[in-house]
């Protein structure tokens, strides 16, 4: 079922909605629910950071520039095929091992389409009708199609006051597909109009995946930085650990590995519910010399190593541009690097905030490790950059 949106109002409301939100992988829709549709964008079975982030762009701007959903999939189609998400896709649940083949098609991508261009408008239409300072009455609202729901239908035109506890939960949208729709009124026109003014308690009619605040979506700010500098004097200090020092290289990265619960080599599940593969290779150049050895301080915070993965501050997304090629058809296609990068504060022994950053990249299959290191105070702002997507604390 198609659902009808009213681009003449501002859309400005939702797309910040949509494009605030936290990018969060997930296996099973039930694992993000209720008040996390408002605080993370999922679509189930996508078990990549980039290729989410990917999905979300583009229907932010399917939603600012009135994009139908026709277009959109045509544009989005040769993104999905590059991951190769399209067609009878075999998805892995990282945290079971557990196996499944998906299709991935136009009823797929519609569902993905609509219901998140219609929970954003949805959010966004919610905060313009509490902006009305006079009209404190809302009407629901089915669209009494042969489709729509009985429990719906029977809902069309209960006019409750806009503070009624019944709108927390029963906000539309209130189920897969739904399509109703409320509308905001002065009371002297509910008068004018006869309708009836519904005081009493009536019984909830979202389903179970629906029952959240939709209003909730209103308080849904951007991650913002840590502010370093103010919470300098809270964070741990990190001291070279001598110790370490005559230490093997095969030893400090068996330390390693155990401290991570993983062997070389195995998947790795991040606090963003990304699978990441780690391997040697955080500990080695491209020409296979030793990044632990070319500089002895990391061999001393070497211990810390591991908890920047296990337990991040903060985790990023950058976007690395490398220029826009001409394809064989003649357009330009543009080409970029995903990296996602962990970082753990500290402060050095002089009061300087500090960091250690683990930097994965994403390939066509997979995503790896590729550096973990320590920044100097100089280097740690520079390196906090593009998307945030995690922040310890922050549910």
């Amino acid at each position: 079922m198609k659902a009808n949106f009213d681009f003449s109002l501002s859309p400005k409301e939702a797309i910040a909605y949509l494009k605030n939100k936290e990018l969060r992988v997930s296996f099973n829709y039930d694992e993000i629910m209720h008040e996390a549709h408002h605080t993370a964008f999922t679509v189930a079975k996508v078990m990549r950071d980039d290729l989410l982030m990917d999905i979300r762009e583009s229907i932010a701007k399917a939603l600012e520039d009135g994009i139908p959903f026709s277009e959109w999939k045509k544009s989005l189609k040769p993104t999905l095929k590059s991951y190769g998400w399209w067609g009878e896709t075999e998805v892995e649940n990282p945290k079971t091992g557990e196996i499944k083949t998906i299709h991935v098609g136009s009823r797929r991508l519609k569902t993905i389409f609509y219901t998140n261009m219609r929970v954003a408008y949805s959010v966004g239409r919610y905060k313009q009708m509490k902006a009305l300072p006079l009209s404190t009455y809302w009407r629901y609202n089915s669209m009494l199609l042969p489709t729509s729901r009985d429990t719906h239908k029977a809902k069309h035109g209960i006019v409750k006051h806009r503070d009624d506890p019944w709108w927390q939960t029963n906000y539309p949208p209130n189920a897969w597909n739904c399509v109703c729709y409320v509308t905001a009124h002065r009371k002297r026109e509910v008068e004018k109009r006869g309708w009836k003014i519904t005081e009493h308690p009536i019984e909830n009619i979202a389903s179970k995946d629906w029952a959240y605040d939709v209003g909730a979506g209103t308080r849904v700010g951007k991650l913002e930085k840590i502010d370093l500098d103010k919470s300098l004097e809270k964070l741990p200090q990190l001291f070279p650990d001598e110790s370490k020092k005559d230490i093997s290289e095969e030893k400090l990265k068996k330390l390693f590995y155990t401290a991570l619960g993983v062997k070389e080599g195995d998947l790795f599940i991040d606090k963003t519910g990304n699978a990441l593969l780690v391997d040697d290779r955080l500990f080695r150049y491209g020409d296979g010399k030793s990044k632990i050895k070319s500089r002895k301080e990391r061999k001393l915070v070497f211990q810390k190593f591991a908890d920047t993965l296990k337990d991040p501050d903060e985790v990023y997304l950058e976007i690395e541009h490398e220029g826009e090629p001409t394809g064989k058809s003649g357009k330009k296609k543009k080409k970029y690097r995903i990296s996602k990068k962990f970082f753990k504060y500290y402060m050095d022994e002089k009061g300087r905030k500090m960091a250690i950053v683990a930097i994965f990249h994403f390939t066509d299959d997979k995503t790896v490790g590729s550096s973990i290191h320590l920044l100097t105070p100089a280097q740690v702002e520079k390196r906090r950059k593009d998307f945030l997507i995690f922040q310890k604390g922050r549910k």
